[in-house]
């Protein structure tokens, strides 16, 4: 019994002197394609569009080598819809969609004191928060085709699902630049497993998002109490 508590005395020691809290900024791209069910017409495609990543995170050490990680993040989620009739090749939408995601992590870290390495696992929840579309529409008359271009922010509709969630995945390296502060580049995947489209009764027409994120940032890691 002793040395059992000897052990459990040892280990919550080692914890206390690795706990640790840490706060940082981050900034950076996104670029995010869309998987959608075969409801859409066999002329559309859909391609990924760039946008950005802002966003604040926290973590706790919970031992050297790992961390738990919570980000809240302001991210673009954008894609492009193009038309491939030969009149209508002209036609696309490209849909900018801002989200604002809360995405929680475990991060294990491995390498030296100074240059580290970091795999990142997790999931996230998120709130579609605005939808703007630009790009170029058609008007067919009995003699010819016109094309006119747009650009407008959309209403969300009863078809429209805000929330949003998924899994994460991803590959990070943080540099000790000195004192408390680290530098972080996050390279990232968000995968979809809610459709932001709820699809019509008689037309399972699903669709979801998938982001990759490439953000640098800095990390302060606040000082421990030092116990008297």
């Amino acid at each position: 019994m002793k040395r059992t508590l000897i052990f459990v005395s040892f280990c919550l020691l080692q914890y206390a002197a690795v706990a640790q809290w840490a706060v940082g900024l981050r900034g950076g791209v996104s670029s995010t394609s869309i998987t959608r069910s075969q409801a859409g017409r066999i002329d559309e495609t859909y391609s990924s569009r760039c946008g950005f990543d802002l966003g604040v995170n926290c973590s706790y050490a919970v031992a050297p080598w790992l961390s738990v990680r919570a980000d809240l993040a302001a991210m673009q989620r954008n894609h492009r819809l193009q038309r491939h009739l030969n009149y209508l090749a002209p036609v696309f939408t490209d849909h900018r969609n801002t989200y604002l995601l809360l995405p929680l992590m475990a991060d294990f870290s491995f390498g030296g004191t100074r240059l580290r390495g970091h795999l990142l696992l997790g999931g996230y929840a998120g709130y579609w928060l605005s939808h703007r579309v630009k790009g170029t529409t058609y008007v067919m008359t009995d003699y010819d085709v016109f094309f006119n271009p747009f650009d407008e922010k959309r209403a969300f509709t009863s078809e429209d699902r805000c929330f949003n969630a998924g899994l994460l995945g991803g590959l990070a390296l943080s540099y000790l630049l000195g004192g408390q502060f680290d530098l972080n580049l996050d390279a990232i995947l968000y995968y979809d497993l809610v459709s932001h489209h709820k699809g019509y009764p008689q037309l399972q027409d699903y669709r979801y998002l998938n982001t990759a994120s490439l953000t640098l940032g800095v990390t302060y890691r606040i000082p421990q109490t030092q116990q008297p």
